[in-house]
């Protein structure tokens, strides 16, 4: 059997591609929220068995997840190798779609128009070696200001010397885009925010039971204070260069 791709075959495609696996929950919200919830499950199916995408199951503290990438006939020839994650790294790959839904949703800022979104594995393409590669990049326009958040999805797991040298890249890069930490805590979002203040590079820190509510606080490294997100990612925009990526 062979099926004539629609343009939102494609979107979903781009972006299974762009984040190297996704549940069909984040492919939904992310793609086609208004599609019913078991129409787009069969669809998904169905460009599995073509072999435009990738399905696996994965077991983990969530339960049974299936799980979706790009596939080999879903490659365009000006995509790069897909990414995909370990088995070690899916739970983070899992919570950083659902990070990016979280971030893209109407009205999670007000006033603030989200006109882009690339995930980890799609980063990771345009990198070169020793750049750093945030796990998702959201582009966003505001009162006539555009902006971007470099997003890092933080689960605790890493040590402070880790986060260091992560941020280090991003210093020695000198991107004029604010870094976004999503993290666990308010504390951890707080020695997130030291470690980065310490170093030199703008970062902005919250977590992920705030950044599903409007408009949450933010850690802001230039103040050292909690502020609306509003006032700190947004406001930065004003005076932030565009990268051409978006």
């Amino acid at each position: 059997m062979s099926i004539a791709l629609t343009d939102r075959d494609r979107r979903l495609i781009h972006a299974a591609w762009s984040l190297g696996a996704a549940t069909h929950t984040t492919l939904r919200a992310l793609v086609t929220p208004e599609t019913r919830a078991n129409t787009l499950r069969r669809r998904l199916r169905l460009l599995h068995t073509e072999r435009y995408l990738i399905q696996r199951q994965h077991v983990g503290p969530a339960g049974c997840l299936w799980l979706y990438s790009a596939g080999p006939r879903g490659l365009r020839s000006t995509d790069a190798r897909p990414w995909r994650p370990s088995l070690a790294q899916i739970e983070h790959t899992v919570a950083v779609g659902y990070t990016i839904v979280a971030l893209t949703r109407p009205g999670f800022v007000p006033g603030l128009h989200v006109t882009g979104w690339q995930g980890e594995a799609e980063l990771r393409s345009w990198a070169a070696p020793g750049e750093p590669f945030p796990d998702a990049r959201i582009t966003w326009e505001h009162g006539g200001a555009s902006g971007a958040w470099l997003v890092e999805v933080d689960r605790g797991t890493e040590s402070r010397s880790a986060w260091r040298r992560k941020l280090v890249r991003y210093l020695i890069s000198a991107t004029t885009e604010t870094v976004l930490a999503v993290t666990t805590t308010q504390r951890r979002a707080a020695g997130l925010a030291a470690v980065a203040a310490d170093i030199g590079v703008d970062l902005i820190a919250t977590t992920i039971e705030d950044v599903v509510r409007e408009n949450p606080d933010v850690v802001d490294v230039r103040t050292g204070t909690r502020v609306p997100l509003s006032e700190a990612g947004v406001r930065r925009g004003r005076t932030a260069a565009v990268s051409s990526r978006s």
